[in-house]
């Protein structure tokens, strides 16, 4: 009994400090993840390819044009980025909330165009405060019945 006291002490310690940072602290992963979201939606490419590890795979699900896996800033912009803008008009993703799990973080998002007001959840996994993987889950019969 003592063990599992013990154990269940140790377990309960892990998860309580699990992703701990002193009040008000961002883990250089959400910095990273929100400076992205911020680049992207202000139109600075830059920006945002900073925040990227240079072989980040981008996962893009079935479905929709630009379904696949990207590799690099340049296929994601080139494959992705490039059918966004001509599906559709003031497409905008803004964050609600991120749940940061070790090195992943889970992005709760509205994604916003003429015609699509629509939540979604997108997971960052990080390496050393950059992108190494990024995936979308979308509503992709919601989206294609908005696009241009």
């Amino acid at each position: 009994m003592k063990i599992l006291t013990i154990f269940l002490a140790f377990l309960f310690s892990t998860i309580a400090f699990a992703g701990h940072h002193e009040e008000g602290e961002l883990s250089a992963n959400l910095k990273s993840v929100k400076a992205a979201y911020a680049a992207f939606n202000a139109g600075n490419i830059e920006a945002w390819r900073a925040e990227l590890a240079p072989d980040v795979q981008w996962v893009m699900q079935k479905g929709m044009p630009y379904e696949g896996t990207w590799i690099g800033a340049a296929a994601i912009e080139a494959n992705v980025f490039s059918a966004i803008d001509e599906m559709f008009t003031s497409f905008q993703v803004s964050p609600i909330a991120y749940y940061e799990s070790g090195d992943t973080i889970f992005i709760h998002v509205r994604m916003t165009a003429e015609g699509l007001d629509t939540e979604v959840m997108h997971m960052a996994k990080m390496e050393g405060g950059k992108f190494a993987e990024f995936q979308v889950f979308e509503n992709t019969a919601q989206m294609l019945a908005a696009a241009k």
